[in-house]
C-alpha cells in the first residue's frame, strides 16, 4: 500500500539510468487510471528503500520490469523481477510483464517471459497504445480483441 493508503496496482521496476522511460510508463499508466508505485515518485526522503521495494513487488497486482542493459546488470532489478516471478511460477504473466527498451539478450528464466517491445517505436501515441493494451491484457489474463475477426 502506498503512503496515501491506496493499494498499488502496478510496481514499476527499473534501473535509475532509465528513469525517463520508467516515469513515462508510470505517467501513462496513471493517466489511464492505474495506481503505480515507482522509485522516482514514491521513495521520498525518509522511506526505507528495501522496505518500499519489497512492498511494491509483493503488494502490487503486476510488476512492470523495464528491460535495458542497465536493468539487466542491476542487482535490485534482478531481485525485483525474481520476486515477481516467484509469486506465481506456474503462470508468471499473472505478476510480471516486461517492457523491452533496447535490443538486449535475455537469458535464463527472464528469457521465457513474453515482452512488450517498445524498441524502435518513435510515435508516442503508438507506444502508449501498445503499453496500455498489453498491461490491460496482462491484468485480464488474455488478449481477446474487442471486435470480431474479419
Amino acid at each position: 500500500m502506498a503512503r496515501d493508503g491506496k493499494p498499488t496496482q502496478i510496481f514499476v521496476s527499473y534501473s535509475p539510468a532509465d528513469t525517463a522511460w520508467a516515469t513515462w510508463i508510470a505517467w501513462e499508466l496513471e493517466a489511464a487510471g492505474y495506481r503505480t508505485m515507482i522509485q522516482a515518485w514514491d521513495f521520498v526522503p525518509g522511506t526505507n528503500f528495501i522496505d518500499f521495494m519489497d512492498r511494491g513487488v509483493s503488494e502490487a497486482e503486476l510488476v512492470v520490469a523495464v528491460l535495458s542493459r542497465n536493468y539487466l546488470s542491476s542487482r535490485y532489478g534482478r531481485m525485483e523481477w525474481q520476486a515477481a516471478l516467484r509469486a506465481d511460477p506456474d503462470n508468471p504473466s499473472n505478476k510480471l510483464i516486461t517492457i523491452r527498451l533496447e535490443d538486449v539478450r535475455l537469458e535464463g528464466l527472464l528469457s521465457t517471459i513474453t515482452w512488450v517491445d517498445l524498441l524502435g517505436i518513435t510515435d508516442p501515441g503508438q507506444a502508449r497504445a501498445l503499453l496500455l493494451g498489453r498491461v490491460r491484457e496482462a491484468l485480464a489474463g488474455r488478449a481477446k480483441p474487442e471486435a470480431a475477426p474479419a
